[in-house]
């Protein structure tokens, strides 16, 4: 019985083509939440990123939980509680601060709160803007004075041919913390060890579930560690390769409801085991 599901947002979810979320899948988190299937958004994009579909989901009237910022924040829409689990420490930033600067066409952003603080500003950042909708804060040399809370996640970004040889330098380089590469441009960086995966399975644990009764779909290579937790697990075929060949099924694209199509996969499953008691 499938109790949770945990849905990863860009081109899962929401559609990079249209900058929306596609009806059909809309209407199909009503009919999951209808069934008693609790929906879980797990994505990269810090919190401000989520805000509108949280709205367009009626997440704050019909609940659900909200992982951001690659699992380093946790959001509970019915009753509003925000909750920072991990931060970057001062140590880190300035590590990876020292890292943009020695390598050029390289952008260091670092999340405070609901704006990401910028060393500079490139194509994948205005496409962040453009896109999720989130506001940046470009800084010169006083930097680290912009830097006065916890930093749940940052990033590097820069062209993504050039971001190939700085991912490289990035891995030999920065120590205790996680790198993701989470679309052409971004290197995405959370403290060691935190991914959405290790929030769900802490949700999971607080709801008294077992991960059999988790099911997960998402498109990236963020989303690898939660598709294996995830005790059924889907796909849109517009999927990274590596995603492609791990999960239980694949769906169709996020333009044709790969979302909505998880959605009637799970409650059939659910319906059938009710029907024959194993519930």
């Amino acid at each position: 019985m499938i109790r949770i599901l945990a849905s990863d947002i860009d081109n899962t979810l929401f559609s990079h083509q249209t900058y929306s979320i596609p009806a059909v899948n809309l209407a199909a988190a009503d009919r999951l939440r209808e069934q008693g299937v609790e929906l879980v958004l797990a994505t990269a994009r810090i919190y401000a990123g989520v805000r509108k579909l949280e709205a367009q989901l009626q997440m704050k009237e019909k609940g659900g939980m909200i992982i951001a910022s690659a699992g380093a924040e946790l959001i509970d829409c019915f009753s509003g509680i925000r909750t920072v689990l991990h931060s970057l420490s001062a140590e880190q930033i300035q590590m990876l601060k020292q890292f943009s600067d020695a390598h050029s066409g390289v952008t260091l952003a670092v999340q405070q709160e609901d704006l990401m603080v910028a060393d500079g500003y490139d194509a994948s950042l205005d496409s962040d803007r453009t896109i999720v909708g989130i506001d940046f804060l470009v800084v010169g040399s006083d930097f680290f004075s912009y830097i006065q809370k916890p930093a749940c996640m940052a990033g590097l970004t820069g062209d993504p041919d050039q971001l190939d040889e700085i991912e490289a330098a990035a891995r030999r380089t920065l120590r205790d913390v996680t790198l993701t590469r989470s679309g052409p441009g971004f290197l995405d960086i959370t403290p060691q060890g935190v991914h959405k995966a290790l929030t769900l399975r802490q949700l999971c644990e607080k709801r008294g579930i077992s991960l059999k009764e988790l099911a997960a779909i998402g498109d990236g290579n963020n989303d690898r560690e939660m598709l294996a937790e995830a005790g059924l697990s889907f796909a849109p075929n517009n999927a990274v390769e590596a995603v492609k060949t791990q999960v239980d099924h694949l769906v169709g694209s996020c333009e044709e409801g790969a979302f909505a199509q998880a959605v009637a996969m799970i409650l059939k499953q659910n319906e059938k085991e009710q029907n024959h008691g194993t519930v």
